[in-house]
C-alpha cells in the first residue's frame, strides 16, 4: 500500500493521519519493519495502531507494559497447573510399574513423558503474533516501562520474528507472509538501548494544531466546521495552560461528545471531563467559562472564545 492509500483507509476509521505518519505506517505495513512511536501524552500512539488495525481488518494483539511484566507474561510460559494435574493424573499409574525399580529404572521409563511440549505452553502476546496463521497488529505498548532484561528479550523477535524456546529445544519462525505489523510506543519514561531503535523505523508524534484537532473532531463526531473548530480552540487552550495533566485528543473528544449530547447545560460543569487533579480543575474551569452551548443563558456573542452551537 502507497502512503496515499494509507492515509486514506485510516481517514475512513476516523484517524487523520500527517504525511510523515501515513509514510511510516507504509514502511512498517510494506516492509514489516516495527514502528518505534514516540510523542507526548495523548498524541495518538497507541491509537494510531488501534486504527491501523482496523483500517486494514487485522486483529490487534495488545501488550500493555508496566515495572513488573516480564517475559513470562509478554513472551511465553508454561502452564504449571496443568502439568501438576498430568503428574497426578499419571502417578497412580506409575506407583505399581514402578515399586520394585530404583530411581535410574524409575526416570528411565517416564523420560518420554515430556512436560514441556506445546500441550503446556501458553502463547502469551508476543509468541501469539508471530503463530498467527495470518498478520495481526502486535502493539507493544510503553515499551520504556520494560526493564532492560526484557527489551533485550525482544530482539531477536524485532529482528528476524521468531523466538527461541530451550523448553522446546527449537525456535519459532514466523512464516514471511504472516508477519505481523508490530508498533510499538514510548512515553520517554527511560532511555531505550540503541539495539531496539536500530531494528526499528522511528516516528514522533507532535502535538497537533488547531486546525488538525478541528479536523479531527469534525470528522469523529459529525459537526459543522464551526463548532469543530470552536472545540478545537478550547482544547488548544487548555494543552497550552501548565497543567499536572495535559488533555488528550481523546479526551477531547469525549468531552466534545459530552456537551453535543447535552445542550444548554453550563460549559464550566463539564471539567471533571477534562481535569484530571484537583490543581487542574480551577484552571480548566477557568477556560470552560469562555464558552457557552447552545441554548444557554448569556451576554450576547461578542467574546472571541464563545461558542454558539455546542
Amino acid at each position: 500500500m502507497t502512503a496515499r492509500e494509507i492515509k486514506k483507509a485510516l481517514e475512513k476509521t476516523g484517524y487523520i493521519a500527517t504525511d510523515d505518519i501515513s509514510y511510516a505506517v507504509s514502511g512498517t505495513v510494506n516492509e514489516r519493519i516495527p514502528l518505534l512511536i514516540e510523542g507526548s501524552a495523548g498524541a495518538g500512539k497507541t491509537s494510531l495502531a488501534e486504527h491501523t488495525a482496523q483500517a486494514l481488518g487485522l486483529e490487534l494483539i495488545r501488550a500493555q507494559i508496566y515495572d513488573s511484566v516480564n517475559s513470562e507474561s509478554l513472551l511465553y510460559d508454561y502452564d504449571y497447573q496443568k502439568q501438576l494435574l498430568s503428574i497426578e493424573a499419571i502417578r497412580s499409574s506409575l506407583d505399581n510399574s514402578l515399586k520394585e525399580k530404583s530411581p535410574e529404572q524409575a526416570l528411565e521409563a517416564v523420560k518420554d513423558v515430556n512436560f514441556y511440549g506445546e500441550q503446556f505452553l501458553i502463547r502469551r502476546p508476543v509468541l501469539r503474533a508471530i503463530t498467527s496463521e495470518k498478520p495481526v497488529v502486535l502493539l507493544i505498548d510503553e515499551i520504556d516501562k520494560s526493564s532492560e532484561e526484557l527489551e533485550y528479550a525482544l530482539l531477536e523477535v524485532l529482528d528476524t520474528y521468531s523466538m527461541s524456546i530451550p523448553e522446546l529445544g527449537r525456535k519459532i519462525i514466523c512464516r514471511e507472509e504472516a508477519r505481523p505489523l508490530v508498533f510499538l510506543t514510548s512515553n520517554n519514561y527511560r532511555d531505550l538501548s540503541d539495539a531496539l531503535k536500530r531494528r526499528c523505523n522511528y516516528l514522533y508524534i507532535r502535538r497537533k494544531t488547531g486546525a488538525e484537532i478541528a479536523e479531527i473532531m469534525q470528522n469523529r463526531l459529525q459537526v459543522d466546521t464551526g463548532t469543530a473548530e470552536a472545540f478545537a480552540r478550547c482544547l488548544v487552550q487548555l494543552q497550552n495552560l501548565n497543567l499536572r495533566q495535559t488533555p488528550s485528543i481523546s479526551e477531547g473528544l469525549t468531552w466534545a461528545s459530552y456537551i453535543l449530547h447535552h445542550p444548554g447545560e453550563d460549559v464550566a460543569n463539564s471539567a471533571f471531563l477534562l481535569a484530571k487533579s484537583r490543581d487542574d480543575v480551577d484552571p480548566v474551569t477557568s477556560v470552560l467559562k469562555q464558552y457557552r452551548s447552545n441554548g444557554s443563558s448569556g451576554e450576547a456573542d461578542h467574546a472571541e472564545n464563545q461558542i454558539t452551537r455546542f
